[in-house]
């Protein structure tokens, strides 16, 4: 059984303050996709970056031939989707298992991904890591203003990157829903009927979207 992950750093750093897609955004010296590379590719065999099509050269320059790299699509699905594609083209198998991962969740612990691995080599479709929520949550305002209200925080819980994936539950459920906006593959896999179960997820699986992101993630990235 092989298993392969798609790295997707399709994105742009806008709310990083940063005219860089976000991938290649240094995090104590190194990209962030550099930083997921890091703890990803321990568990894989193959894995393939999704990178904007005007920006591949600079990927390659970056991943250094530790991974494929090749155009991504207008959304994250599209390009979970590419990566699939170019997994395909390398001979991915039904049974095989894939990691599908947020380069801007960079600095998530490889033990934490291989818990997730485990439980779909030990018969789940999809395992996806999560966290409990801390803070206090409330329902959007109202149209004036109004304080929403409290929701059930206990009932809830954060998702977080790598989800992993039977290959063939994952490719099925692209297939059944084709070019679209979803931004949890797990989601679409359980649409389907396949068996989803959720793993314990780390705090150092943030995803880095601000500036204040970064004094964080260069913390974990100096001490991990």
């Amino acid at each position: 059984m092989t298993i392969a992950a798609v790295v997707t750093a399709a994105g742009v750093g806008t709310r990083l303050g940063s005219n860089l897609p976000k991938g290649l955004v240094a995090v104590a010296g190194y990209p962030l996709v550099s930083h997921a590379l890091d703890r990803i590719l321990p568990l894989t065999s193959v894995v393939v970056v999704t990178a904007p099509a005007e920006r591949l050269a600079e990927f390659e320059h970056v991943v250094a031939g530790r991974a494929d790299v090749v155009a991504g699509g207008a959304s994250r699905q599209e390009s979970v989707w590419a990566g699939l594609v170019a997994l395909k083209k390398r001979g991915l198998a039904p049974d095989d298992v894939v990691m599908v991962h947020d380069a801007a969740r960079a600095f998530m612990p490889t033990a934490t991904m291989r818990e997730a691995i485990a439980a779909v080599e030990a018969g789940a479709d999809a395992a996806v890591p999560v966290l409990p929520v801390v803070d206090t949550l409330v329902a959007a305002p109202g149209p004036l203003g109004e304080y929403g209200d409290a929701v059930d925080r206990d009932s809830l819980r954060a998702v977080q990157t790598p989800q992993v994936f039977r290959a063939a539950a994952l490719v099925a459920a692209h297939e059944a829903a084709p070019g679209g906006a979803a931004t949890d593959d797990a989601t679409l896999v359980r649409d389907l009927g396949y068996r989803v179960v959720a793993t314990d997820g780390h705090q150092w699986g943030l995803k880095v979207t601000h500036p204040s992101d970064l004094a964080l993630a260069t913390y974990i990235a100096e001490n991990s």
